[in-house]
């Protein structure tokens, strides 16, 4: 069953709020209606976006991910990333999950898989990291 409509582009509330001089690039995800799209590498039929592509090409090899939901969104995003070799960071207190319960029984998961979870945003600790 799918979710609802829910952060649709060009709606009210979606645009991106950080200074568009900070990055190079914007992957769009969920852009098959006939399937979720928890991840920001792919979506729930297997379809990839070009986050792995852009992040190769760049050279990145660190990846800090944050947002909504902590226990969809953000942890699919995080498990995939470093199942794909990246090293992940995951801002708990930039995001909130769907529910507390899971939330925090998917920071577990994702700490047990070696993601650091950082409480805020903390650059000297990312940087450490």
């Amino acid at each position: 069953m799918l979710w609802p409509p829910h952060c649709v582009q060009k709606t009210p509330g979606t645009e991106i709020l950080l200074d568009k001089k900070l990055f190079t690039a914007v992957v769009k995800k969920g852009m098959d209606s006939k399937y979720d799209s928890y991840s920001g590498f792919h979506d729930d039929g297997g379809k990839k976006t070009d986050m792995d592509r852009l992040l190769k090409r760049e050279k990145i090899n660190k990846v800090v991910v944050y947002g909504i939901a902590t226990d969809y969104c953000v942890r699919a995003t995080a498990l995939d990333a470093v199942a794909a070799g990246y090293k992940v960071i995951m801002i708990k207190n930039l995001g909130r999950g769907i529910a507390p319960d899971t939330s925090q029984k998917y920071i577990d998961e994702m700490k047990a898989k070696g993601i650091v979870i950082l409480d805020d945003l903390d650059l000297e600790k990312i940087k450490a990291n």
